[in-house]
């Protein structure tokens, strides 16, 4: 990135970061408060609307009194706060949108930036995170380096949700993505529940997968690498990062994504194990080099040693001649 694509880029993650934490504390006063007549008493009444079912629902708090009246002028008080804080941002994000646009950092598909874009403003962004080549688009923001655009991924969205199988989020989920007009179907359910493909209306395909989902994956890797499972094991176990993508209309998303090095032991076990085309394989693997030569240059923790002799085909990009220039970077 030039310097200031890179200025730009730290702006917007600061701006993206407030935006979507006043967003999901908006959330806290969705639907409102209102004064109810019964009989000669007055109730105040919460009302909001589920989120997954759709469906108006209100229940009471108490009658007047000074207590109840105190939780209603401080509900009203503190979600007005809100709007204006929310109001006042969105000039900055327009601004920031134009010149993203202006300086050629419009990156992500729209569909993409569009699901992530309603992960990060629901509560859902502590709770589900991109593992698959989407993620990409993030790590181009926290390294300040730009892929060449021919070798960009749009196969869709891997996200890692929680719970034991990943229609356990399903509901929330779809909840979230219909609050944002997005609208999506359950298009694939795997016989043993491992894996739940999501489709939208345009076509894009967001596949769900669980830690156990993961864990069986890792597991057939270690028939043929089991020091390399190991490795990939103790990469899942690091903290998730929290950063931002931006789409091809020069909007910004916050996302949770794995740690870079994480990501590419990841990769590896998927080549490894997934069945891909030959076109797909050979497009995925040149992705996985160019990423793996990024955070050996670029992030702030290198690969370990031991893992590096583990995983062969990460022992070959980091040999000891020195790491070869990714394809056409």
């Amino acid at each position: 990135m030039t310097r200031e694509q890179r200025r730009l880029v730290e702006t917007m993650r600061s701006t993206t970061l407030e935006f979507a934490a006043l967003a999901r504390s908006r959330d806290e006063f969705g639907g409102g408060m209102q004064w109810l007549k019964v009989k000669k008493f007055e109730y105040l009444t919460r009302y909001r609307r589920d989120p997954v079912t759709g469906e108006q629902k209100a229940a009471s708090i108490g009658r007047r009194s000074p207590e109840t009246e105190a939780i209603y002028d401080r509900f009203i008080k503190e979600r007005a706060e809100l709007d204006r804080q929310i109001s006042a941002l969105r000039p900055t994000i327009a601004e920031q949108t134009r010149m993203a646009r202006a300086l050629r950092l419009s990156r992500a598909p729209e569909e993409v930036g569009a699901v992530a874009r309603a992960i990060g403003l629901s509560e859902l962004i502590d709770h589900i995170t991109i593992i698959g080549e989407a993620a990409v688009y993030a790590y181009e923001c926290e390294m300040a380096a730009l892929l060449p655009r021919e070798m960009l991924p749009d196969d869709g969205m891997d996200l890692l949700v929680a719970g034991v199988h990943p229609t356990d989020v399903v509901d929330e989920l779809l909840a979230v993505l219909r609050r944002a007009k997005i609208y999506v179907r359950l298009a694939h359910l795997s016989e043993d529940l491992a894996v739940a493909e999501l489709r939208t209306e345009e076509g894009l395909s967001i596949r769900l997968y669980t830690m156990s989902t993961l864990g069986g994956l890792i597991d057939r890797y270690a028939e043929s690498s089991a020091y390399g499972a190991e490795a990939v094991r103790w990469a899942l176990d690091l903290p998730v990062m929290h950063s931002m993508l931006v789409d091809r209309n020069g909007r910004a998303a916050t996302v949770a994504v794995l740690e870079p090095r994480a990501y590419c032991l990841l990769r590896f076990v998927a080549l490894d194990v997934e069945e891909m085309s030959l076109i797909r394989r050979e497009a995925s693997a040149e992705l996985n080099a160019t990423m793996v030569k990024l955070v050996h240059e670029r992030w702030t923790e290198p690969f370990i040693e031991d893992h590096v002799q583990t995983i062969g085909p990460l022992h070959d990009l980091l040999g000891e001649d020195g790491f070869p220039s990714a394809p056409r970077m």
